[in-house]
């Protein structure tokens, strides 16, 4: 229900929302990694920091410069921090568990979230933006803001689809350093899609981010493998993670839009209209 409701009402709104969304996940995962092993406590604690991140993205049109600035750099921090421990999880999933030394990385991590004062971090940012320091001044700001969600979710889905695009569609000539700079861009086009898919919701949206999750998985996979070196590959498995990533990258870069900038309706798929 408040999804939909935020789906029809302001820009604001929905930031609000998504950003309340993005800020207890981040807690509930915090709170597993301090408390236990699980190797999903770093992994979705990493996730909603850059959800948060794309989220600050997205809104950048309505929010205060400062703000948005001191919050994505405080989040990224945050983020960097944990990816030692995550890097560290993914290792021992690939080769087997090395207790000892994911053992004395988490307690580094856990030191260092500590000492960076992370469980304060969500409750400072819902304070900011329950008041007004959060928005950008400026008459155009103010309408933005006010104006239905569909009218700032179009451009951020128009802007974060073009960087996708912009890397190419052929997977198999890219070197890892461009698919990785690809994999993350496409995931910023996944949650800013998520952030506003309620705007936009039917088939086409549902298709699209089954799509992109299908497409992430095998990217993942290929990450994770050079991330190792390449030589977890086993009998071909790299291959077919690549062959399989590109033909789903080259069918979604083919498929027509299903936004629109100002309706909340989907595009037309004309290319034209879009």
């Amino acid at each position: 229900m408040e999804e939909k409701e935020a789906a029809c009402g302001t820009a604001e709104a929905m930031l609000r929302h998504v950003a309340e969304e993005c800020c207890s996940a981040f807690d509930v995962h915090l709170a597993r990694l301090m408390e236990t092993d699980d190797p999903e406590g770093p992994h979705k604690a990493r996730v909603a920091l850059r959800r948060l991140r794309t989220a600050l993205m997205a809104f950048d049109p309505i929010l205060d410069p400062k703000f948005a600035r001191k919050s994505g750099r405080r989040a990224r921090d945050l983020f960097r921090i944990i990816g030692d421990l995550r890097d560290a999880d993914v290792r021992d999933d690939h080769r087997g568990k090395d207790a000892g030394r994911t053992d004395n990385i988490r307690q580094k991590v856990r030191k260092r979230l500590k000492k960076r004062k992370a469980v304060c971090f969500t409750p400072k940012l819902g304070k900011k933006l329950a008041g007004k320091g959060w928005k950008r001044g400026g008459r155009r700001a103010q309408v933005l803001a006010e104006a239905p969600a569909a009218l700032i979710g179009g451009r951020a889905l128009g802007d974060a689809w073009a960087t996708c695009l912009s890397h190419g569609t052929d997977l198999e000539v890219m070197p890892d350093e461009a698919r990785h700079e690809l994999r993350k861009d496409l995931k910023t086009m996944r949650y800013t899609a998520e952030f506003f898919g309620p705007v936009w919701a039917g088939k086409p949206q549902e298709d699209f981010l089954d799509r992109m999750k299908d497409l992430q998985d095998e990217l993942g996979h290929l990450n994770d493998l050079a991330m190792l070196g390449g030589a977890d590959a086993g009998s071909g498995g790299d291959s077919r993670s690549l062959h399989k990533a590109g033909r789903i990258w080259a069918e979604l870069a083919a498929t027509p839009v299903w936004w629109s900038e100002g309706a909340s309706r989907p595009a037309t798929g004309d290319p034209a209209g879009a």
